[in-house]
């Protein structure tokens, strides 16, 4: 899963929204190094990657893509899945993702000095553009495969990610659809286990 549903699966908590995100960036780091609520948002990512990248649906998804985009299948995948939350997202939240986005980027914000100095100097980028409400446009979603396909380090196609999205979605979505509400339980589960409310 990509950055969309990260956030969206920690539940509303502004520290677990933190921890979250941060797991994308723990090099060097350990659980220690951060207050409880902020480990609890590290874990909660560990548990999403994991359960993500074991799930069969996932697999199918990533085997229907495979032949298009070969060992960047499982990259491009999570962000096609973050458009497909963003495109039913009021299947999944009362609050409009508009407003939605814009409590997670005042929460990096105000607790930015969590984060490492690379991540606080684009969260303004991240803002300006609006990442999350964007995910559920072609233009917005196009925009991310790009930037993946700039920064990859071997030859690829993702220029043509976003018509592969286009002619694999009706499949892609039907997995997605199946897939988010396991997800989503196993995330609450996580968070009972801890005595905390997941709020969507």
């Amino acid at each position: 899963m990509n950055y969309l549903a990260h956030q969206y699966l920690s539940g509303c908590n502004k520290e677990i929204r933190i921890g979250n995100f941060l797991g994308d960036f723990m090099k060097g780091k350990e659980l220690t190094d951060f207050p409880r609520p902020i480990q609890v948002g590290i874990t909660l990512h560990r548990i999403i990657d994991e359960f993500t990248d074991t799930h069969p649906l996932v697999a199918r998804s990533k085997k229907l893509l495979h032949p298009r985009q070969g060992k960047y299948s499982s990259v491009l995948l999570d962000v096609y899945y973050d458009y497909f939350l963003a495109k039913n997202w009021t299947l999944y939240s009362h609050i409009p993702l508009e407003e939605f986005a814009k409590s997670v980027y005042d929460d990096f914000w105000e607790l930015k000095t969590y984060f490492p100095k690379k991540v606080v100097e684009f969260l303004p980028h991240m803002r300006e553009n609006d990442w999350f409400s964007n995910y559920k446009t072609y233009w917005g979603i196009n925009k991310a495969l790009q930037s993946i396909g700039r920064r990859a380090n071997y030859s690829n196609t993702i220029q043509n990610a976003l018509t592969d999205l286009q002619e694999l979605e009706e499949e892609l979505e039907k997995d997605f659809l199946i897939f988010f509400p396991e997800l989503v339980a196993r995330c609450e589960e996580y968070f009972k286990e801890q005595k905390l409310e997941f709020k969507s």
